[in-house]
């Protein structure tokens, strides 16, 4: 009796079923965002998460156990995650070009999400808002900033 108990609990907890989850991150000018983490935590399975790396091209696969193994058939809360490295050159104003307003690296202000149907899906779409840089800012995702007078470029 007590095995065929242990047994029933086993195969009653399964947990998640996992489909294929992709899909594409972009400014709200389309632009797509080119380097960043997504996140997720899944709305009903607590503990559930799934996370991909975001390519240069703003295309993203999640995983859940494995990488690009897909997430959790339902629904997620996202977030986006970038590391922004900066140097201290005075009177050096780093570019915002291409940098996700920190509002969606958390789970409380984010306000993304995503469903991922059974059969999964490769056509996730998430919108974000960019970083503004000062007065005048064209685009939503920040500019490029001049450097200062005297500073000379970095060669690649």
């Amino acid at each position: 009796m007590v095995v065929w108990s242990t047994s029933w609990i086993a195969g009653c907890d399964r947990g998640p079923t996992i489909a294929p989850a992709s899909g594409i991150v972009v400014f709200e000018d389309g632009t797509p965002v080119k380097v960043g983490t997504i996140e997720t935590k899944h709305s009903e399975w607590e503990g559930v998460q799934a996370r991909g790396s975001i390519r240069a091209d703003g295309t993203f696969a999640l995983g859940t156990f494995e990488e690009s193994d897909g997430a959790a058939v339902g629904e997620h809360r996202c977030v986006v995650v970038q590391f922004v490295m900066t140097e201290d050159v005075p009177g050096f104003k780093p570019s915002t070009e291409g940098v996700v307003n920190p509002v969606h690296a958390s789970y409380a202000t984010s306000g993304l999400s995503i469903q991922v149907p059974e059969k999964g899906t490769s056509e996730l779409k998430l919108v974000v808002r960019g970083v503004k840089s000062g007065r005048g800012a064209k685009r939503g995702h920040g500019e490029h900033q001049e450097l200062p007078e005297g500073a000379t470029p970095a060669t690649p």
